[in-house]
Protein backbone atom coordinates (compact mmCIF):
# COMPACT_ATOMS: atom_id res chain seq x y z
CA UNK A 1 0.00 0.00 0.00
CA UNK A 2 3.16 2.05 0.11
CA UNK A 3 2.76 2.72 -3.69
CA UNK A 4 -0.57 3.93 -3.34
CA UNK A 5 0.31 6.69 -0.60
CA UNK A 6 3.03 7.54 -2.89
CA UNK A 7 1.09 7.82 -6.10
CA UNK A 8 -2.28 9.73 -4.56
CA UNK A 9 -0.90 12.36 -2.66
CA UNK A 10 -3.19 14.83 -1.23
CA UNK A 11 -4.20 18.15 -3.66
CA UNK A 12 -6.09 20.02 -1.52
CA UNK A 13 -9.54 21.53 -0.92
CA UNK A 14 -10.24 23.45 -4.50
CA UNK A 15 -11.53 26.60 -3.34
CA UNK A 16 -14.41 27.04 -5.94
CA UNK A 17 -15.84 24.13 -5.03
CA UNK A 18 -19.08 25.01 -4.97
CA UNK A 19 -21.23 25.63 -1.62
CA UNK A 20 -24.71 23.60 -1.15
CA UNK A 21 -26.95 27.19 -0.81
CA UNK A 22 -24.78 28.08 -4.80
CA UNK A 23 -26.03 24.47 -5.83
CA UNK A 24 -29.85 25.24 -4.72
CA UNK A 25 -29.21 28.32 -6.42
CA UNK A 26 -28.09 27.16 -9.51
CA UNK A 27 -30.85 24.30 -10.06
CA UNK A 28 -33.73 27.68 -9.56
CA UNK A 29 -32.01 29.29 -12.45
CA UNK A 30 -32.26 25.97 -14.73
CA UNK A 31 -35.35 25.20 -14.49
CA UNK A 32 -36.35 22.02 -16.87
CA UNK A 33 -39.53 22.11 -20.00
CA UNK A 34 -40.92 18.91 -17.27
CA UNK A 35 -44.22 19.88 -18.20
CA UNK A 36 -43.56 19.56 -22.30
CA UNK A 37 -42.02 16.58 -22.03
CA UNK A 38 -44.82 15.13 -20.01
CA UNK A 39 -46.75 15.75 -23.42
CA UNK A 40 -44.17 14.58 -25.68
CA UNK A 41 -44.35 11.18 -23.91
CA UNK A 42 -48.17 11.18 -23.68
CA UNK A 43 -48.26 11.63 -27.52
CA UNK A 44 -45.18 8.78 -27.78
CA UNK A 45 -48.30 6.47 -25.77
CA UNK A 46 -51.25 7.65 -27.28
CA UNK A 47 -49.58 7.67 -31.05
CA UNK A 48 -50.46 11.17 -31.73
CA UNK A 49 -46.62 11.75 -32.40
CA UNK A 50 -47.66 9.77 -35.34
CA UNK A 51 -50.48 12.09 -36.79
CA UNK A 52 -50.05 13.87 -40.05
CA UNK A 53 -50.61 17.14 -38.88
CA UNK A 54 -47.81 16.96 -37.32
CA UNK A 55 -45.33 19.35 -38.03
CA UNK A 56 -42.84 16.75 -38.30
CA UNK A 57 -45.15 13.20 -38.04
CA UNK A 58 -42.82 10.14 -36.39
CA UNK A 59 -43.75 8.00 -38.97
CA UNK A 60 -40.51 5.08 -38.09
CA UNK A 61 -42.32 4.79 -35.06
CA UNK A 62 -38.98 6.36 -33.69
CA UNK A 63 -38.47 6.54 -29.86
CA UNK A 64 -38.82 9.11 -27.66
CA UNK A 65 -35.88 10.51 -25.51
CA UNK A 66 -37.87 12.26 -22.56
CA UNK A 67 -37.79 9.08 -19.99
CA UNK A 68 -33.77 8.87 -20.09
CA UNK A 69 -33.46 12.73 -20.46
CA UNK A 70 -36.21 13.67 -17.89
CA UNK A 71 -34.94 10.55 -15.31
CA UNK A 72 -31.28 11.69 -15.64
CA UNK A 73 -32.44 15.15 -15.39
CA UNK A 74 -34.25 14.50 -12.12
CA UNK A 75 -32.35 11.89 -10.22
CA UNK A 76 -29.05 14.54 -10.42
CA UNK A 77 -31.52 17.23 -8.73
CA UNK A 78 -32.88 14.60 -6.31
CA UNK A 79 -29.06 14.19 -5.57
CA UNK A 80 -28.26 17.96 -5.68
CA UNK A 81 -30.97 18.31 -2.82
CA UNK A 82 -30.51 15.34 -1.02
CA UNK A 83 -29.25 16.99 2.47
CA UNK A 84 -32.70 18.60 2.95
CA UNK A 85 -34.82 16.06 1.55
CA UNK A 86 -35.96 13.05 3.74
CA UNK A 87 -37.57 11.31 0.99
CA UNK A 88 -34.63 11.56 -1.17
CA UNK A 89 -33.52 7.87 -1.92
CA UNK A 90 -37.27 7.49 -2.49
CA UNK A 91 -37.60 10.29 -5.26
CA UNK A 92 -34.13 8.84 -6.76
CA UNK A 93 -35.43 5.53 -6.78
CA UNK A 94 -38.76 7.16 -9.04
CA UNK A 95 -36.67 8.63 -11.15
CA UNK A 96 -33.85 6.10 -12.19
CA UNK A 97 -37.36 3.94 -13.31
CA UNK A 98 -37.69 6.48 -15.90
CA UNK A 99 -34.10 6.36 -16.96
CA UNK A 100 -34.31 2.94 -16.98
CA UNK A 101 -37.22 2.96 -19.30
CA UNK A 102 -35.08 6.02 -21.14
CA UNK A 103 -31.65 4.35 -21.86
CA UNK A 104 -32.75 1.00 -22.85
CA UNK A 105 -35.11 3.18 -26.19
CA UNK A 106 -31.86 4.85 -26.38
CA UNK A 107 -30.01 1.66 -26.99
CA UNK A 108 -32.33 -0.24 -29.13
CA UNK A 109 -33.03 3.02 -31.85
CA UNK A 110 -29.41 2.71 -32.16
CA UNK A 111 -29.43 -0.37 -33.54
CA UNK A 112 -32.46 0.00 -35.11
CA UNK A 113 -31.44 3.14 -37.19
CA UNK A 114 -27.96 1.06 -38.44
CA UNK A 115 -30.85 -1.67 -39.79
CA UNK A 116 -32.87 1.17 -41.08
CA UNK A 117 -30.44 3.28 -43.12
CA UNK A 118 -28.11 0.66 -43.63
CA UNK A 119 -26.41 3.53 -46.08
CA UNK A 120 -26.66 6.48 -43.74
CA UNK A 121 -24.06 8.70 -44.92
CA UNK A 122 -22.82 9.57 -41.13
CA UNK A 123 -22.78 5.74 -40.62
CA UNK A 124 -25.38 5.42 -37.84
CA UNK A 125 -26.45 7.40 -34.43
CA UNK A 126 -23.87 8.56 -32.34
CA UNK A 127 -25.72 9.92 -29.56
CA UNK A 128 -25.29 7.42 -26.52
CA UNK A 129 -23.95 9.45 -23.39
CA UNK A 130 -21.02 7.34 -21.52
CA UNK A 131 -20.71 10.09 -19.11
CA UNK A 132 -24.46 9.71 -17.88
CA UNK A 133 -24.90 6.13 -18.31
CA UNK A 134 -22.10 5.52 -15.85
CA UNK A 135 -23.15 8.04 -13.56
CA UNK A 136 -27.10 6.21 -13.47
CA UNK A 137 -24.95 2.99 -13.21
CA UNK A 138 -23.60 4.14 -10.23
CA UNK A 139 -27.02 5.53 -9.04
CA UNK A 140 -28.49 2.43 -9.46
CA UNK A 141 -25.42 0.81 -7.32
CA UNK A 142 -25.98 3.38 -4.51
CA UNK A 143 -30.06 2.71 -4.25
CA UNK A 144 -28.33 -1.29 -4.12
CA UNK A 145 -29.84 -2.61 -6.88
CA UNK A 146 -27.42 -4.92 -8.12
CA UNK A 147 -29.12 -6.80 -10.60
CA UNK A 148 -29.95 -3.43 -12.63
CA UNK A 149 -26.39 -2.05 -11.83
CA UNK A 150 -24.89 -5.35 -13.33
CA UNK A 151 -27.49 -4.42 -16.34
CA UNK A 152 -26.44 -1.12 -17.00
CA UNK A 153 -23.09 -1.92 -17.13
CA UNK A 154 -23.48 -4.36 -19.52
CA UNK A 155 -25.88 -2.12 -21.56
CA UNK A 156 -22.91 1.18 -21.35
CA UNK A 157 -19.93 -1.77 -22.75
CA UNK A 158 -22.48 -2.85 -25.46
CA UNK A 159 -23.01 0.74 -26.63
CA UNK A 160 -19.39 1.83 -26.51
CA UNK A 161 -18.45 -1.18 -28.23
CA UNK A 162 -20.86 -0.78 -31.10
CA UNK A 163 -19.48 2.74 -30.98
CA UNK A 164 -22.75 4.23 -30.27
CA UNK A 165 -21.29 6.92 -28.23
CA UNK A 166 -21.48 10.46 -28.63
CA UNK A 167 -18.06 11.02 -30.40
CA UNK A 168 -16.85 14.82 -28.60
CA UNK A 169 -17.86 13.40 -25.01
CA UNK A 170 -15.87 10.63 -25.44
CA UNK A 171 -12.90 11.61 -27.38
CA UNK A 172 -12.56 15.24 -26.31
CA UNK A 173 -14.15 15.64 -23.30
CA UNK A 174 -12.16 13.37 -21.05
CA UNK A 175 -14.64 11.99 -18.36
CA UNK A 176 -11.68 10.38 -16.84
CA UNK A 177 -13.99 9.33 -12.89
CA UNK A 178 -16.51 8.00 -15.30
CA UNK A 179 -13.89 5.90 -17.42
CA UNK A 180 -13.09 4.64 -14.07
CA UNK A 181 -16.28 3.61 -12.54
CA UNK A 182 -16.59 1.46 -15.98
CA UNK A 183 -13.40 -0.24 -15.75
CA UNK A 184 -13.99 -1.17 -11.94
CA UNK A 185 -17.13 -2.62 -12.99
CA UNK A 186 -15.92 -4.28 -15.69
CA UNK A 187 -13.04 -6.08 -13.13
CA UNK A 188 -16.46 -6.61 -10.66
CA UNK A 189 -17.97 -8.76 -13.57
CA UNK A 190 -14.97 -10.03 -15.03
CA UNK A 191 -16.12 -10.87 -18.13
CA UNK A 192 -17.24 -7.25 -20.15
CA UNK A 193 -14.34 -5.52 -22.11
CA UNK A 194 -13.39 -2.42 -23.87
CA UNK A 195 -10.62 -0.87 -25.06
CA UNK A 196 -10.63 2.97 -23.67
CA UNK A 197 -8.67 6.15 -25.18
CA UNK A 198 -5.16 6.62 -23.38
CA UNK A 199 -7.29 9.57 -21.03
CA UNK A 200 -8.88 6.67 -18.82
CA UNK A 201 -5.89 5.28 -17.75
CA UNK A 202 -3.34 8.38 -17.14
CA UNK A 203 -4.96 9.30 -13.29
CA UNK A 204 -2.71 7.48 -10.86
CA UNK A 205 -5.12 7.72 -8.39
CA UNK A 206 -8.00 5.94 -10.22
CA UNK A 207 -5.20 3.19 -11.39
CA UNK A 208 -4.07 2.74 -7.67
CA UNK A 209 -7.74 1.88 -6.49
CA UNK A 210 -8.59 -0.55 -9.68
CA UNK A 211 -5.47 -2.43 -8.57
CA UNK A 212 -6.30 -2.56 -4.84
CA UNK A 213 -9.57 -2.17 -4.69
CA UNK A 214 -10.39 -5.48 -3.30
CA UNK A 215 -7.53 -5.09 -0.25
CA UNK A 216 -9.28 -7.51 2.76
CA UNK A 217 -8.31 -3.96 4.92
CA UNK A 218 -10.35 -1.81 4.56
CA UNK A 219 -7.98 0.92 6.23
CA UNK A 220 -5.32 0.18 3.42
CA UNK A 221 -7.77 2.24 0.92
CA UNK A 222 -8.18 5.65 2.89
CA UNK A 223 -5.30 7.62 1.85
CA UNK A 224 -5.87 7.05 -2.30
CA UNK A 225 -9.56 7.51 -1.14
CA UNK A 226 -9.30 11.01 0.32
CA UNK A 227 -7.15 11.86 -2.91
CA UNK A 228 -10.12 10.44 -4.78
CA UNK A 229 -12.06 13.11 -3.05
CA UNK A 230 -10.40 15.58 -3.51
CA UNK A 231 -9.83 14.99 -6.70
CA UNK A 232 -13.70 15.56 -7.12
CA UNK A 233 -13.90 19.17 -5.83
CA UNK A 234 -11.37 19.65 -7.98
CA UNK A 235 -13.52 18.35 -11.24
CA UNK A 236 -16.69 20.24 -10.25
CA UNK A 237 -16.67 23.42 -12.20
CA UNK A 238 -19.00 23.77 -15.03
CA UNK A 239 -17.89 23.10 -18.90
CA UNK A 240 -16.67 25.15 -20.93
CA UNK A 241 -15.89 25.44 -24.89
CA UNK A 242 -11.98 23.83 -24.26
CA UNK A 243 -11.94 22.63 -20.32
CA UNK A 244 -14.52 19.61 -19.37
CA UNK A 245 -14.85 18.51 -15.75
CA UNK A 246 -15.95 15.35 -14.97
CA UNK A 247 -18.90 16.07 -12.47
CA UNK A 248 -20.08 19.77 -14.10
CA UNK A 249 -23.24 18.77 -13.52
CA UNK A 250 -25.35 19.83 -10.74
CA UNK A 251 -26.08 16.41 -9.05
CA UNK A 252 -22.71 14.99 -8.93
CA UNK A 253 -20.59 18.94 -7.38
CA UNK A 254 -21.19 17.56 -3.90
CA UNK A 255 -22.23 13.79 -4.43
CA UNK A 256 -19.16 11.53 -3.95
CA UNK A 257 -20.86 8.92 -6.32
CA UNK A 258 -17.73 7.19 -7.89
CA UNK A 259 -16.69 6.37 -4.08
CA UNK A 260 -19.84 5.28 -3.06
CA UNK A 261 -19.97 3.16 -5.80
CA UNK A 262 -16.88 1.79 -5.14
CA UNK A 263 -18.41 1.02 -1.29
CA UNK A 264 -21.19 -0.53 -3.05
CA UNK A 265 -19.16 -2.95 -5.06
CA UNK A 266 -16.94 -3.90 -1.88
CA UNK A 267 -20.17 -4.66 0.15
CA UNK A 268 -21.43 -7.01 -2.34
CA UNK A 269 -18.09 -8.88 -2.09
CA UNK A 270 -18.53 -9.32 1.83
CA UNK A 271 -15.95 -6.26 2.01
CA UNK A 272 -15.67 -3.37 5.11
CA UNK A 273 -15.64 0.00 3.98
CA UNK A 274 -13.48 2.87 5.59
CA UNK A 275 -14.93 5.61 7.24
CA UNK A 276 -13.72 8.88 5.09
CA UNK A 277 -12.96 12.29 7.38
CA UNK A 278 -13.77 14.34 3.78
CA UNK A 279 -16.13 17.49 3.38
CA UNK A 280 -17.30 15.61 0.40
CA UNK A 281 -18.40 12.66 2.54
CA UNK A 282 -20.71 15.22 4.57
CA UNK A 283 -24.39 14.16 5.39
CA UNK A 284 -26.86 11.97 3.89
CA UNK A 285 -23.39 10.82 1.40
CA UNK A 286 -20.95 9.71 4.71
CA UNK A 287 -22.24 5.88 3.83
CA UNK A 288 -23.94 3.58 1.91
CA UNK A 289 -27.78 3.68 2.49
CA UNK A 290 -29.86 1.15 2.92
CA UNK A 291 -30.96 -1.16 0.07
CA UNK A 292 -34.19 0.50 -1.41
CA UNK A 293 -37.13 -0.93 -2.95
CA UNK A 294 -37.78 -0.84 -6.35
CA UNK A 295 -40.73 0.72 -7.49
CA UNK A 296 -43.46 -0.33 -9.83
CA UNK A 297 -43.16 1.58 -13.56
CA UNK A 298 -46.10 3.87 -13.21
CA UNK A 299 -48.82 4.48 -15.83
CA UNK A 300 -46.57 6.81 -18.22
CA UNK A 301 -43.50 4.03 -18.27
CA UNK A 302 -45.35 1.25 -18.88
CA UNK A 303 -47.24 2.87 -21.68
CA UNK A 304 -44.11 3.88 -23.28
CA UNK A 305 -42.55 0.21 -23.41
CA UNK A 306 -46.16 -1.09 -24.52
CA UNK A 307 -45.90 0.86 -27.55
CA UNK A 308 -42.22 0.02 -27.66
CA UNK A 309 -43.54 -3.81 -27.96
CA UNK A 310 -45.90 -2.99 -30.20
CA UNK A 311 -43.68 -1.43 -32.70
CA UNK A 312 -40.60 -3.62 -32.45
CA UNK A 313 -41.15 -7.36 -31.71
CA UNK A 314 -37.73 -8.03 -31.26
CA UNK A 315 -37.36 -5.01 -28.92
CA UNK A 316 -37.19 -7.34 -25.33
CA UNK A 317 -34.28 -9.50 -27.39
CA UNK A 318 -32.40 -6.74 -28.44
CA UNK A 319 -32.15 -5.44 -24.89
CA UNK A 320 -31.87 -9.30 -23.19
CA UNK A 321 -29.17 -9.29 -20.74
CA UNK A 322 -27.78 -12.63 -23.04
CA UNK A 323 -27.51 -10.02 -25.80
CA UNK A 324 -25.59 -7.44 -24.38
CA UNK A 325 -23.52 -9.62 -22.56
CA UNK A 326 -22.20 -10.73 -26.12
CA UNK A 327 -21.67 -7.30 -27.27
CA UNK A 328 -19.93 -6.28 -24.10
CA UNK A 329 -17.38 -8.65 -24.61
CA UNK A 330 -17.14 -8.00 -28.57
CA UNK A 331 -14.62 -5.04 -29.32
CA UNK A 332 -16.19 -4.67 -33.10
CA UNK A 333 -18.61 -2.76 -34.66
CA UNK A 334 -21.89 -4.44 -35.84
CA UNK A 335 -25.76 -3.12 -36.05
Amino acid sequence: MDKIMTNCERMGINPKWPKYKNVVARIQKEPIAFDLGLKYIHEYITREDASPTKLLPNKLNSMTAEPERHGRYKADETLALAPDNPQWLADLAHWTRYYQVGVGQDFFWHHRFRIIFPDHPRGGLFMFSMEYASTMMAVMALLGWRDAAVYQGYLIHAALNRNYQLVLEYQDEHRRAQAFMLRLFALWVGDASHVWPTYAYDEPIYEALLQHWRTPDPQDLVPCLLAACDRHTHQTNKDTLKNFFDFNNVGLTRTPIEILFLFRLREWEGLDNPVLDHPLMARPFDQLPPVQPMPELDELMQGVLRRAREDWPQYDEVLSLDALKQSAQTLTLRP
